[in-house]
């Protein structure tokens, strides 16, 4: 269990919890145009008959690319969630202190 940290530097937490979140919303939003890139190639570079005579293991990378999407913009909602926490919190502590 961690301890919240009363001190005057506990804001430097709450920057680092805020940077984090920022760093994993852009990571995530890269993800996710670079999985909608290639759901885009893989569909549009064959043909029907090709898709067709596509084996199940290069049909579940389709899928495997469409599951990734999902989870990514599930990690960028998270992600922002935490931005949205940490700037509350700061708000909250300038509050406090002021």
């Amino acid at each position: 269990m961690t301890s919240i940290n009363t001190n005057s530097h506990s804001n430097v937490g709450l920057g680092n919890a805020f940077q984090q979140g920022v760093t994993d919303l852009n990571k995530s939003a890269q993800s996710i145009v670079n999985f909608a890139q290639d759901a885009v190639l893989t569909g549009t570079l064959e043909t029907a008959s090709e898709r067709a005579g596509r084996s199940v293991t290069e049909s579940r990378s389709v899928a495997d690319t469409l599951i990734n999407s999902k989870q990514q913009l599930h990690l960028f909602d998270a992600s922002a969630r935490v931005v949205d926490v940490a700037d509350k919190a700061l708000g909250a502590l300038i509050d406090i202190q002021t």
